[in-house]
């Protein structure tokens, strides 16, 4: 039972990130594609506009999958993929030695690159662990769905 309210209090942090992020990065497009245009990925630069759409939309697709009872850990998996990405660009970023901004929206945009790192690296943790508890609780064969009706998150 413990488990299974550890994995509502990730899903619960996943939801408010993938909603906060996706939303401030529709409200401020412009500037998330500017931003992504400053790129040195040639093929950021290229195919900015599309990603401008592309990522908040991914981003609500997973808060829909995290929202339904029966697709949750299907959105957690997504979470994971999706976050290491994100990582990957980080580290990419990082690298490159060039002071960009971030294309990240609202306040997570005030962080420096290495803190995103962290900040994303934490998210890529709590996403694993969630994934990890469902499978272990599912194996013991004593599985309480987190994902069931009782869940506060599955009323919609």
């Amino acid at each position: 039972m413990k488990r299974s309210w550890i994995i509502e209090a990730i899903i619960a942090a996943l939801l408010l990130l993938f909603s906060y992020a996706a939303l401030s990065k529709m409200l401020d497009y412009d500037k998330f594609v500017f931003q992504m245009q400053l790129s040195p990925w040639h093929m950021l630069k290229t195919y900015a506009p599309v990603l401008g759409w592309l990522v908040p939309i991914t981003e609500l697709g997973i808060v829909a999958l995290l929202l339904i009872p029966r697709l949750r850990v299907t959105g957690l998996y997504a979470s994971l993929c999706l976050m290491i990405i994100f990582e990957g660009y980080i580290t990419t970023m990082l690298l490159s030695g060039l002071d960009l901004p971030c294309t990240c929206g609202g306040l997570i945009s005030r962080m420096s690159w290495p803190q995103h790192l962290i900040f994303n690296a934490f998210f890529i943790l709590i996403s694993l662990t969630a994934i990890l508890l469902h499978q272990k609780i599912k194996r013991q064969g004593a599985f309480v769905s987190p994902f069931d009706k009782a869940s506060p998150f599955s009323r919609a």
